[in-house]
Formats: C-alpha cells, sequence, structure tokens
C-alpha cells in the first residue's frame, strides 16, 4: 500500500480511492462531480462513500458537504491513497 497523499492530488474521476478525514475516518470514497448543489443552489460535487454506512456520521447520506443537514461542519477527506 502507497503513503497517504493530499486530498487536492486525489483523481476526480469517479473511480474508488481510500481517503481519510481530518478527523481520522478511513473509508473508500470516490468524487462525483454532478448531482450535488452547494448552498448558493450552484451545481457542485462532492466526495461520496463508496459503501453504505461506512463514512463519518456528519456524511449527510453518504456524502462530505460543507456543512451537513444539521448545519454542522462535515469530516472533510484530507488524504488519499489508491484502493487496493
Amino acid at each position: 500500500m502507497s503513503d497517504w497523499a493530499q486530498i487536492r492530488s486525489a483523481p476526480k474521476d469517479g473511480r474508488d480511492i481510500e481517503v481519510l478525514t481530518s478527523g481520522g475516518f478511513e473509508m473508500k470514497a470516490r468524487w462525483e462531480s454532478r448531482g450535488f448543489i452547494n448552498e448558493a443552489g450552484e451545481d457542485c460535487g462532492a466526495w461520496v462513500a463508496s459503501e453504505e454506512g461506512k463514512h463519518p456520521p456528519c456524511w449527510s447520506e453518504g456524502a462530505c458537504w460543507e456543512s451537513n443537514e444539521d448545519e454542522m461542519p462535515s469530516d472533510p477527506p484530507i488524504m488519499w491513497r489508491p484502493s487496493p
């Protein structure tokens, strides 16, 4: 398994990767570039858990938002590595 890399270098082509969140949660996720709307009502992308229920509780419906449905900050990915 390779070392962790900064999330800004992660692929955003829909493939599953392993991510590490700022809160220390490790999981499989992928970037989805469509199907999300931000607080300003604009289309945006989001990190989405690849396996149902295997994500931080603050990821509303398995997606990482700037703030979740309870208007609390989410636990964003900060590092990534290829999925085995």
